[in-house]
C-alpha cells in the first residue's frame, strides 16, 4: 500500500525539545569477526554529535567474550551473553533477552529509556536520531519502525544479490500499513524502536522460532492494541548480502521462521499468513514457468535462418537489441488483431502486474543507490541491468520460500528429520 512520502521517511531535520533517552542497541555473534560492527557505533557517535544529541547509550550484546577486547577503549557498554545462560529462545532471541535481563539487573528497563535495535551493518544518520526523538516526544507509539535502504557495501556485494535487495525498500511502503494497521504479518528485527519497560514486560522467549521479531511484533499488539504500533520514518541504512549463498539463507530463515511461529496465532491471523507463504511458494512456480514460456517461445523466433529456411545453430547476441524492439512491437500487434476480448483483458491485467512488478525493483534501487556514493552514470547501468535481470531476479527472490516450505513440511512431523538452524547471520559482511 502506498503512504504519502513524509509518513514513509520523516523530512524534518529540526531537534524536537524534547531530549529522550535512547539505548542503541547493536545485536551481533562477534564484533570481532564482523567488522562493520565498529562502523555502526561510529555512525551513531558522529550523527549524534551532528545534531547536539548527547542523552544515549550505545551498547554491544555479543556471543563472543574476544569482544571485550575488540571493543575496548570504544565509546560503548559491551554485554557478552554468558555461555550457561538458559532461556526459552534461540539464537538471537537468546540474546536479546539476555539484554532484557541485563537491562533489568541495572534498572534501565523503565519507561524513561527507549531501546533501538539495530543489526551489525545498521547505519545511523542524523536524520535517524531526528525521527526517533520526535516519534518519542509525541509518546503515542511503544513500539514502531522505519525504513531500511541497503547502499552500503553495494559494489562489493554479488550483482545478483545486490539488485534482488531493490525490492525491500519497495516493501516497506507496505510495512507502514503493517505497522499502522496492526498486528503486523512481519516486523524488522532492526530500525525497531521499543519503550524499554514494554520490552522488559513482552521479552523475547518465544521458544525455537527463527523470526523472534515476528512474534514480538504480535505480543505487542496482542498486550496494548493496535493504537500502541507506529511508523517513526527514520531511515537505517544496510548492506545487501555479499553472495547468493547468504541471500538464500537469509530468506529461507525468514520463512520457516513465519512457518514456526505459525501455530501460536489465532485463526484469522493464521490465514493471513498460510495466504502470503502461498503466495511466495507459487510465485517460484510462476516465474518457473513463465521463464519456461518465454524462451520456448521468443528465442527461436529470434534466432536467424539462412536462405533455405533451415534455422542456424548460432544465435546472435550482438543483433538482439537490434531486433527485439520490433519482434515485441509485432508481438503486440498480433495479439491486439487476433486476440479474442477475454484475451485482451487478460492479457491487459497482466501487463499492468507486470509493469507494477518492473516499477517496484526500479523504485527500490532508487532509493537505494539514493544514499550511495555511486556516480549517476553507473547508477544508471544498475537500473538497466536491474531490468535485464529482472526474470531471474525473480526465481533468486522466491526460490528459497519454496525451498523452505517443502523442507519444513517434509520434516516437521518426522522425528528422524531435523531442519538445519542456520545461524541468523550474514557470515559476510
Amino acid at each position: 500500500m502506498f503512504v504519502e512520502k513524509q509518513a514513509f521517511e520523516e523530512k524534518s531535520t529540526t531537534r524536537v525539545c524534547g531530549d529522550g533517552a535512547i539505548i542503541f542497541q547493536i545485536t551481533t555473534r562477534s564484533a570481532t569477526k564482523t567488522h562493520v560492527v565498529r562502523r555502526g557505533i561510529q555512525s551513531i557517535i558522529d550523527s549524534a554529535k551532528k545534531i547536539g544529541y548527547h542523552n544515549y547509550h550505545i551498547s554491544i550484546v555479543t556471543d563472543d567474550p574476544d569482544d571485550i577486547r575488540t571493543l575496548k577503549g570504544v565509546n560503548c557498554e559491551l554485554v557478552v551473553v554468558n555461555k550457561e545462560f538458559k532461556t526459552n529462545a534461540i539464537r538471537k532471541g537468546r540474546a536479546l533477552q539476555y539484554a532484557v535481563e541485563h537491562r533489568r539487573r541495572t534498572g534501565m528497563n523503565t519507561s524513561k529509556y527507549w531501546i533501538f535495535h539495530m543489526d551489525d551493518e545498521s547505519y545511523v544518520t542524523s536524520q535517524t536520531i531526528v525521527a526517533l526523538l520526535k516519534s518519542i516526544e509525541n509518546g503515542k507509539d511503544i513500539a514502531s519502525e522505519g525504513p531500511i535502504f541497503y547502499p552500503l557495501k553495494f559494489e562489493a556485494a554479488n550483482r545478483l544479490t545486490a539488485i534482488a535487495e531493490s525490492i525491500r525498500p519497495f516493501s516497506c511502503y507496505d510495512c507502514v500499513s503493517q505497522m499502522t494497521n496492526p498486528p503486523p504479518l512481519h516486523m524488522h528485527g532492526s530500525n525497531l524502536l521499543v519503550r524499554a519497560d514494554i520490552e522488559d514486560t513482552i521479552e523475547w522467549k518465544f521458544g525455537p522460532t527463527l523470526a523472534e521479531d515476528q512474534m514480538f511484533g504480535y505480543k505487542v499488539y496482542e498486550r496494548y492494541g493496535p493504537g500502541s504500533m507506529g511508523w517513526h520514518g527514520g531511515i537505517l541504512l544496510e548492506q545487501p548480502p555479499l553472495n547468493i549463498r547468504d541471500h538464500f539463507f537469509q530468506r529461507r530463515r525468514w520463512v520457516l521462521g513465519t512457518l514456526q511461529n505459525m501455530r501460536n496465532y489465532p485463526r484469522w491471523h493464521k490465514y493471513k499468513l498460510m495466504y502470503k507463504s502461498t503466495m511466495h511458494f507459487t510465485g517460484f512456480l510462476s516465474a518457473v514457468a513463465s521463464t519456461a514460456i518465454m524462451l520456448s517461445s521468443y528465442i527461436p523466433t529470434l534466432m536467424h535462418y539462412d536462405t533455405l529456411g533451415h534455422q542456424l545453430m548460432s544465435f546472435s547476441l550482438t543483433s538482439l537489441p537490434e531486433r527485439l524492439p520490433n519482434f515485441l512491437f509485432s508481438s503486440l500487434t498480433d495479439a491486439v488483431a487476433k486476440g479474442s476480448m477475454l484475451e485482451l483483458s487478460a492479457g491487459s491485467i497482466l501487463l499492468f502486474t507486470s509493469l507494477v512488478w518492473l516499477g517496484s525493483y526500479q523504485l527500490g534501487l532508487f532509493l537505494n543507490l539514493k544514499y550511495s556514493k555511486i556516480g549517476w552514470k553507473k547508477r544508471l547501468i544498475f537500473h538497466f541491468q536491474t531490468w535485464l535481470l529482472s526474470p531471474i531476479l525473480g526465481l533468486i527472490e522466491t526460490f528459497p520460500a519454496f525451498w523452505a516450505m517443502i523442507e519444513y513440511n517434509v520434516k516437521k512431523n518426522d522425528p528422524g528429520q531435523k531442519i538445519k538452524v542456520y545461524d541468523f547471520y550474514v557470515v559476510n559482511k
